[in-house]
């Protein structure tokens, strides 16, 4: 057993856990002060969300007894200075690969009382919280050009575990023909034990609580089959070959939200050619009114994704922090 984090001396005011009937629309005001600018498009609207929820009185009652009654219940704390909320952090229960945890997110302190310990409080609160309900372990995401909170969660105990950039593309591009040599054409059955070896180490299963890989959109057997023809799923696949050398697979899947997800497999190293020609030829043939997105390690096919007109939102650093002695 670890010993509890402490609430720094240097923090003044008041921290304590959030009430959803008092606090909700004070929280979304103060992440959207905070955050607006690097919010993507599912962020603004979860804000929205938020504001909507708080003026349904019933569902309100509803979620503030789930809180107090669920056994891994959602929850948060905020900070509070001459009665104005100047700090929030929400508390998100999650399992990863079986294990009890939370995900740490909407850490915003305003920028009027910054470099008082309020973010590295709540964060002390969280972790202790977390422990508490006899959880393993506790994450959360920054982005990489905030040094200042990245210093926070370092000290703090927190360890780096990789850094992922989501991808959204911007107008459509006539892409050149492929190199000599490669070949784009749909996906053939004998690709799938590669692509489904690639994605694996390009989605590890240890983020799979936050980035949940449906494996049966690209299984190829029969069991694959029946189960999107039931669920209405119709993925397309397109492959990128170098000779006979397999170098590339995309998946896409239609989907009803602000951005039409792809999912990129490409063996390590890639080849870059390669890649380009893939996704040129996929911009070619998709013509969708949502943007494609794509979430993707950082680093890999940076290249290949700005050459064929999708731009990066923004990059994020995940971090862990094991609840030791659990």
């Amino acid at each position: 057993m670890v010993a509890e984090i402490a609430i720094p001396a240097s923090a003044k005011g008041h921290l304590r856990r959030i009430d959803m009937r008092r606090d909700l629309v004070k929280v979304a005001d103060l992440v959207e002060l905070c955050f607006y600018n690097t919010l993507d498009p599912e962020g603004k609207q979860y804000l929205r969300d938020m504001r909507r929820a708080a003026q349904n009185a019933s569902w309100l009652v509803w979620a503030s007894n789930l809180i107090e009654e669920a056994p891994m219940p959602p929850s948060g704390f905020v900070w509070e200075e001459a009665g104005q909320l100047v700090g929030n952090l929400s508390l998100i229960p999650i399992s990863v690969q079986g294990k009890r945890g939370y995900m740490i997110a909407n850490v915003a302190t305003h920028p009027d009382f910054r470099g008082q310990g309020i973010a590295r409080a709540l964060t002390a609160a969280a972790l202790n919280y977390a422990r508490n309900r006899n959880a393993n372990t506790t994450w959360l995401q920054v982005r990489d050009d905030n040094p200042a909170a990245i210093n926070i969660y370092t000290t703090i105990g927190f360890v780096e575990r990789l850094r992922r950039t989501s991808w959204y593309s911007g107008p459509s591009l006539e892409g050149n023909l492929p190199q000599p040599g490669l070949r784009v054409d749909k996906r053939r059955t004998e690709h799938w034990p590669l692509q489904r070896d690639w994605l694996k180490r390009i989605y590890p299963s240890f983020l799979e609580w936050h980035l949940p890989m449906d494996w049966n959109l690209f299984r190829v057997d029969v069991w694959g089959r029946i189960y999107r023809f039931f669920n209405l799923d119709h993925p397309r696949h397109w492959s990128v070959e170098r000779g006979t050398s397999l170098k590339g697979v995309v998946t896409w899947k239609p989907a009803s939200g602000f951005t039409s997800p792809l999912w990129l497999a490409i063996p390590d190293p890639p080849d870059d050619e390669a890649t380009l020609a893939l996704l040129t030829r996929v911009r070619q043939q998709l013509r969708v009114k949502q943007p494609l997105s794509l979430n993707y390690p950082a680093g890999l096919a940076v290249d290949a994704l700005r050459q064929t007109g999708f731009y990066p939102h923004q990059t994020l650093i995940w971090m862990e922090y094991q609840l030791a002695g659990r």
